[in-house]
């Protein structure tokens, strides 16, 4: 993270460099860093905060998991001395929207279209993620498929963690990973503008569809979730899920309001403190011992989108849970089924809400609780 870089417009970046104006209060020639030493210094709280090589040392979920006996994969959680040290190693992707990129990123990072890697297709049981448009997107970006990703955002909130199943869903052979603490706690050289254009490369997709269910696969089980049968996660508010009358939550393009049967309701929020993951251990206490998840069976876990479900799906998955999976149509389309709803029932009579404690930093919940990651 040392040596100087000449700024450089987007459109006559030299060939090897990543197409990034350096960010500096002078414009100068040097390595641009955050002033989080100065914020930590001032009093915030980050955890571990110490000064090493001009980055920030950040608590990963991985030390917290160690210091409470806690088993799982929480290493899709990565702090940003771990990507500084392979920072030339992987490929970097901003999952935020395109004025927040060109205002201040990672140096090199290249941006998500992200209306591409949420799109989903209409298939014999359902709606499905859409591997050719997802393929052709992150192969635009010139991302192969077995190349080694870190996600970031303005936190670890749902856009984050969506752009990350998108590539589980391929089938991306390389590993994934998600920057804890998003940009806020990156202390290494930032880039600003538009970016360079990379060549893209051809991804052909190995679609992965133990990421995910159908309405169809949905609706041979009801009846048998969250008892002798897989969870069942409800990631929205609560009154979206108890279909609360009157509610502002209720989303005005349903036919029909309440949750899958037998669903339990955990709002996704609950998975986030602030800008980070929130600690692994109240998290196994949350799904484990409040919601009842049995980490040996399938979990399947839902929203009104196909967004912030991914949250508690990565989030599950770091704790030690297998077999995670989404229901991409959603609510959206259940409630939504035109014909034989009987197949389709919509549930409010029964009702498990699991209180929640989270937060989302860095302005990344919306008015529907939708994290801009």
């Amino acid at each position: 993270m040392t040596g100087d870089h000449t700024p450089v417009d987007d459109d006559r970046a030299p060939d090897g460099d990543d197409g990034d104006r350096v960010s500096g209060e002078d414009g100068g020639n040097h390595d641009a860093t955050r002033r989080g030493l100065l914020r930590a210094a001032a009093g915030a709280t980050v955890a571990g905060a110490a000064s090493t090589a001009g980055c920030l040392s950040v608590t990963t979920p991985a030390d917290v998991a160690a210091a409470n006996a806690v088993t799982g994969n929480v290493g899709y959680f990565v702090g940003p001395g771990w990507l500084a040290e392979r920072r030339g190693d992987v490929v970097v992707l901003d999952a935020r929207n395109a004025e927040r990129y060109r205002r201040e990123r990672v140096y090199g990072a290249r941006r998500v279209p992200f209306d591409q890697v949420t799109a989903r297709t209409s298939s014999e049981n359902g709606f499905v993620p859409d591997p050719e448009t997802i393929a052709s997107a992150v192969g635009g970006l010139g991302v192969a498929p077995d190349d080694d990703v870190v996600i970031y955002g303005a936190s670890v909130g749902s856009r984050v963690t969506r752009v990350a199943f998108s590539l589980e869903a391929l089938g991306h052979e390389g590993d994934v990973r998600v920057l804890n603490g998003g940009l806020d706690g990156w202390n290494g050289r930032l880039g600003t503008g538009d970016g360079r254009d990379r060549d893209p490369v051809e991804y052909d997709p190995d679609p992965d569809p133990s990421t995910w269910v159908t309405r169809e696969w949905i609706a041979e089980r009801v009846g048998s979730f969250n008892g002798n049968g897989p969870g069942l996660i409800d990631v929205r508010v609560p009154e979206a899920y108890l279909g609360a009358p009157g509610s502002d939550a209720l989303d005005p393009d349903h036919d029909r309001h309440g949750h899958l049967p037998g669903a339990v309701n955990v709002n996704w929020i609950g998975n986030v403190a602030g800008r980070r993951m929130a600690e692994p251990s109240r998290l196994v206490q949350l799904y484990e011992g409040e919601a009842g998840l049995d980490r040996g069976a399938p979990v399947v876990v839902y929203g009104g989108d196909n967004v912030d479900p991914t949250s508690t799906w990565l989030t599950l998955k770091a704790i030690g849970f297998d077999d995670v999976r989404v229901y991409d149509g959603g609510f959206d389309e259940w409630a939504n089924v035109e014909e034989d709803r009987a197949r389709y029932p919509v549930e409010t009579a029964t009702s498990v809400v699991i209180e929640t404690d989270g937060s989302v930093g860095g302005d990344d919940d919306g008015g529907d609780f939708s994290c801009t990651g």
